[in-house]
């Protein structure tokens, strides 16, 4: 059996048909946001018309005789329900005249109309994709889930997906907000940067990078906007947490398409977008505005958001290590043959995972990826900043992030000092904290890492913990941007928050920091005794006598699962908990160093009952106001030297005291004054008045 239709046709008909389909969504949202009750019934009919047009074609593809007479029986079906519409128009409009007066009502299709309208488009454009895939030659697949994954990822059913959703996105009610807009039809944008979308030569890499670039531009417009509302509608929570979900599903289906082409997740990542905001934008808009309510007050909301987030910027990073390396960038990585049965195997998977994790975790490009969102949010941070100190040590943390962080351990230790065997060989570049292969252990980078640590002590004692933790650490750009920032309210508000406010260290604060220090520093010295296996890194530059999992557990996985699980523990849960290594060593130093926190009067303090200081404490240090109240100064070695509180003192009256006020002082500069002169709050009160004033007459003077 052949096809009715020749070989010249074929190019002519798909897009013909792309065109037509396409040009469905943009009539069924006009529909639904102009016409307000029009009758979903009408619509329907137009759908199956265009479905029983489509399947004529589909079939005839496919070598059934006649199937194309069902191609006239849907264009008549589809044009009585258009004409029933257009002839519905008048007594519509008259309709909805005569009931102005009366009670709102929600414009849009019913909960009963709406499904069947998404299934009767996302049907119609698998059918678009599999005639496409028909006319362009492909022979029939062996399964239904090979043809239907070949149809979606098709160029037509894209285009034509991407056209419905814009369309959606242009007939939105304008009470809608720009940036919720923007991340819909961004939505449409990631279905046209999708692997299979341009059959063009070199398209794989382009829509790698642009396809990133997009959907880290997505995230930082969805954690700015979150920061700016404060209060949000709940289908705008729904919305935002939605579209986190899908975009993780479709970092994950892009880096397993890359990989060995896999499409498990690549086409339910593809109706997902289209369904997503093609629900939006034919949901029915409520008779009455939604109450809205602080995202702050629901923690498994913004739990939600940040999983979504990270778990996105997880997997674009190891695409775009893919794209860049190749597949040898996991040849590093000491995996374990998936084989056994039972515990054998359980347990392989789980440490080939873990091993997987951290490798990604640790690469430069998904450290570049999360450097420009939360970078993002520090830039916008920084526009809000008043105190020029504040605003140099932001940049100054987002310097140190790019070129600590990611250039001199990940490009500059594999390119430019490879040329160079002095320099290419230096200990420190490329050593995890000094901790790997037997850190200060190590006869051979013994010198190297004592200075690394001396270096960090000296700093500690000039600058306090700002030094490290505000600045040098990769946490600090994570935690101090915009919507991360208010987040510290979860210091307050959350179970395991709560149980590490104020500035002494408690018993979990003591347990966690040991064991952190017992396990790093015992596995070192395993790895000096040679009781662990030999392990190459670094892109087989570093030869060590092993690749401790404490650290790369700790620092390159579950560190970041604290971070996902802010709202449940608060912010800067590393400096809190006790639990960085770097941070428990430099206590000694901040508690006998120069820096501190002080206030100018005390009496500004005394009379103060806002507490703004220790609300804005990222790291829940609400004992300070008690300490400026009583001694005019605060010193904790949890303090890490953000600076938020004195911004966020209404009259001015804290300042900080480290080696650079030292060094004014001795210069003869300036200095901050510290009680010469009376702050808004503490003025000269009235002498109380010894005697009543006569009081006048009622009939007044006389």
């Amino acid at each position: 059996m052949g096809s009715s239709i020749n070989g010249g046709l074929s190019a002519l008909l798909t897009w013909g048909l792309t065109a037509i389909v396409a040009g469905v969504g943009p009539l069924v949202a006009f529909l639904h946001r102009r016409r307000g009750s029009e009758p979903g019934l009408p619509i329907l009919v137009v759908l199956f018309g265009l479905l029983l047009s489509l399947g004529g074609v589909f079939l005839d593809l496919n070598g059934y005789p006649g199937a194309l007479l069902l191609v006239p029986v849907g264009g008549g079906l589809a044009f009585v329900g258009a004409s029933f519409l257009l002839a519905h128009r008048n007594y519509a409009s008259s309709r909805t005249a005569a009931s102005v007066a009366g009670p709102a009502r929600p414009r849009g299709f019913s909960p009963y109309i709406l499904p069947l309208v998404l299934l009767g488009l996302v049907a119609s454009d698998l059918l678009l994709g599999g005639i496409s895939t028909l006319a362009s030659g492909a022979t029939s697949h062996p399964t239904l889930w090979n043809a239907i994954a070949t149809a979606v990822l098709s160029p037509a059913f894209l285009l034509a997906a991407a056209a419905q959703m814009i369309a959606a996105v242009l007939f939105l009610p304008r009470t809608v907000d720009l940036r919720i807009r923007g991340l819909l039809a961004g939505q449409a944008g990631l279905l046209l940067f999708g692997p299979t979308t341009m059959p063009l030569a070199g398209w794989s890499a382009i829509s790698t990078y642009l396809g990133s670039a997009l959907m880290v531009a997505m995230f930082v417009t969805t954690l700015q906007f979150i920061y700016r509302q404060k209060q949000l509608a709940p289908s705008t929570s729904r919305l935002l947490v939605r579209w986190s979900a899908v975009a993780m599903l479709t970092a994950a289906g892009w880096f397993l398409w890359h990989l060995d082409a896999t499409d498990l997740l690549l086409v339910p990542a593809a109706v997902a977008q289209l369904v997503s905001v093609l629900y939006v934008g034919l949901t029915p808009e409520p008779a009455t505005e939604e109450a809205r309510l602080p995202w702050l007050l629901h923690p498994f909301w913004v739990f939600q958001i940040l999983l979504f987030t990270f778990l996105t910027e997880f997997f674009l990073g190891a695409l775009v290590d893919l794209s860049v390396a190749g597949p040898g960038f996991l040849q590093y990585i000491p995996f374990l043959p998936l084989s056994g049965a039972g515990s054998a195997l359980a347990g392989a998977a789980v440490y080939d995972g873990l091993w997987f994790a951290a490798a990604i975790l640790a690469s430069a490009w998904f450290l570049v990826l999360l450097g420009f969102t939360m970078g993002s949010l520090v830039v916008f941070k920084m526009r809000e900043t008043h105190e020029k100190p504040q605003r140099y040590r932001l940049a100054l943390m987002i310097a140190v992030y790019a070129l600590a962080a990611i250039y001199i351990p990940s490009f500059a230790s594999s390119t430019p000092l490879a040329s160079v065997p002095a320099l290419a060989n230096l200990p420190v570049i490329g050593w995890g904290f000094g901790l790997r292969a037997g850190g200060p252990f190590e006869s051979g980078i013994f010198l190297a890492i004592l200075i690394m640590y001396a270096s960090v002590g000296v700093l500690t004692l000039l600058f306090g913990r700002k030094a490290l933790c505000s600045v040098m650490c990769g946490a600090a750009l994570m935690y101090q941007g915009t919507a991360i920032n208010e987040m510290r309210a979860f210091n307050q508000s959350s179970r395991v928050g709560r149980y590490f406010l104020g500035s002494q260290l408690s018993t979990a604060y003591t347990v966690a920091s040991s064991l952190a220090l017992v396990s790093l520093f015992g596995t070192s010295l395993l790895g000096v005794l040679r009781l662990l296996p030999t392990v190459q890194v670094a892109n087989g530059q570093f030869d060590t006598s092993a690749l401790p999992l404490p650290i790369e557990l700790y620092f390159g996985a579950l560190w970041f699962v604290m971070f996902v699980s802010t709202p449940y523990i608060g912010t800067y849960s590393c400096a809190t908990t006790g639990f960085c290594h770097w941070g428990a060593l430099s206590l000694p130093f901040a508690k006998v160093g120069m820096f501190r926190l002080k206030v100018k009067d005390r009496k500004v303090c005394q009379a103060c009952t806002t507490f703004d200081c220790a609300k804005a404490c990222p790291v829940g240090l609400v004992d300070m106001p008690q300490y400026f109240r009583t001694t005019g100064e605060y010193r904790s070695t949890k303090c890490c030297g953000v600076g938020d509180c004195v911004g966020a003192c209404p009259y001015g009256n804290m300042y900080h005291q480290d080696v650079r006020l030292w060094l004014r002082r001795r210069l003869g500069r300036a200095t901050p004054s510290t009680g010469d002169q009376p702050l808004p709050m503490v003025r000269a009160r009235r002498p109380e008045r010894t005697t009543p004033e006569p009081r006048p007459s009622a009939s007044g003077p006389t």
